[in-house]
Parts: C-alpha cells; structure tokens; sequence
C-alpha cells in the first residue's frame, strides 16, 4: 500500500494476521474493519472467522475495498500503511476509564459513592468494596437515598444496565459516571471479584 492506503490502516505482514494477534485491543468490543485492495469479500471472510474467533464482537469487512474508498474521493493517506495496531478506546458520555474506577476501590468515599445497579440476587453473590446496591428497576423510586454532593460510579455485571442508569440520574441532575466492563464476582469466595474490558 506503498502507494496510498486509508487513513489509520495497519498493513498485514506476509507472517499472516496472526503475528498482528498480540497486538490487538484487550477490549474485544472494539470496532475492527477489513479492507483489501480489490474489495474482494470472499478473500476477506478467512480473516473475518479468524478474528471473531479471537473474541472480537464487531468484526465487518469494508464493501468493495481500497478501490471503492478511493472511487468515492475519501482522504487517502500517503505512504506505506502501519506495521503495528494501535488503538486507544474513546469513553462514551458519562462513561469512566477502567483504571480509574479500579483507581477508587477500596478508598474513602469522600467524593463518590459506587453503586451496584444489579439485581439483590446477583449482590448477594458478591459486591464490590463499600458499594451501595440499588436495582436499576428500583433507581428511581429511591433516589432519596442517594447523596446529592457526591459523584455516583455505576457498575452492573457488563455495563449495559450501569448506562441505563446513568441516563436515569443523569435526567435527575444527578452527578454520576458509569462503568462499561466486565464484573465477575468468585461465588465461592465473596471477596473477589475481576474487573475487565
């Protein structure tokens, strides 16, 4: 891709995709988009198969390829595309970076409050450190129990429902961020717990 390639584009090595394995995200809901010269789909599904199999959740192929992206007039950038995978993950409105939720575990809650927005049941089974442990179905009704001064971390078990309540006490004028990440909780033993992307 000497020639030209689009912008952000990492060239595979003649080693194959798997020497690029390592290098990818950790975060397996990041976007990765195929494209090869020619838009050949069919050339472009080993690939596909190959990084869904890695975990990847959104896996897509770019229809018609270089060709087409230049046909349509996009930016091209000049050069020789990159040889190494660099991603840095933009936090969504409202959301809080991992390592800086995992920063405040465990510490005097003097700014903040952690709220577990997952059912009692799912609580019972393991709770993070000093959280308070409201249902997002109950969250509204009982506001009143939450501080007005501080800033509420929402977490759930993947981050979906943590989202829906953050939208809730957004509305409500609350102060709050909330997590988008994978909690695990070792039901054989309350006290721990993993935190991933």
């Amino acid at each position: 891709m000497e020639q030209g390639h689009i912008p952000n584009a990492v060239a595979v090595p003649e080693s194959g995709l798997d020497s690029l394995k390592d290098q990818f995200p950790k975060y397996m809901n990041a976007a990765v988009i195929l494209c090869n010269q020619d838009g050949d789909i069919a050339a472009a599904q080993d690939a596909v198969k190959k990084i869904s199999g890695w975990g990847y959740k959104d896996v897509s192929v770019l229809v018609g390829g270089y060709q087409a992206w230049e046909k349509a007039g996009k930016q091209i950038a000049k050069g020789p595309a990159a040889s190494k995978v660099a991603y840095v993950r933009k936090l969504m409105p409202g959301e809080i970076d991992l390592e800086a939720f995992k920063g405040v575990l465990g510490k005097p809650a003097a700014d903040f409050v952690i709220l577990d927005v997952r059912m009692k049941s799912e609580a019972a089974e393991g709770a993070l450190p000093n959280a308070v442990n409201i249902p997002l179905d109950e969250l509204e009704q009982r506001t009143a129990e939450l501080p007005k001064d501080k800033t509420l971390l929402v977490h759930c078990s993947t981050g979906a429902r943590a989202e829906m309540a953050y939208n809730v006490l957004k509305k409500l004028g609350l102060k709050s961020q909330y997590l988008k990440a994978k909690v695990d909780f070792d039901a054989e033993n309350k006290g721990k717990y993993t935190i991933e992307e």
